[in-house]
């Protein structure tokens, strides 16, 4: 799934954005962040207030995971998140990207 990002985005409107395009808007945005995958063994944290655009690494690859704070790993099942984001153009203002 995917969803246009822009470069004003932050954390937890792209958190609130995946959390509906995964059916759960039921759950709490707070009790989720938004991690990039950044090596097979690697995940850098973005920022709870953080301008997802600037915050996440542009070297690496475009994966991210949503998580429930606390848990040491992905949630399983309906609970996950995940994608590959492609590379960007820069359009103006906006950043087009796919997540989720």
């Amino acid at each position: 799934m995917s969803f246009q990002v822009t470069s004003q985005d932050k954390t937890p409107a792209v958190i609130r954005k995946a959390m509906i395009k995964h059916n759960l808007e039921r759950e709490k945005t707070e009790d989720y962040e938004l991690m990039q995958k950044i090596a097979e063994d690697k995940e850098l944290r973005i920022p709870d207030n953080a301008n997802v655009f600037y915050a996440m690494n542009s070297t690496a690859n475009y994966d991210f995971v949503l998580k429930r704070r606390g848990s040491a790993r992905p949630l399983r099942a309906k609970n996950v998140a995940s994608s590959t984001l492609p590379r960007m153009k820069q359009k103006g203002l906006k950043i087009a990207k796919g997540i989720f």
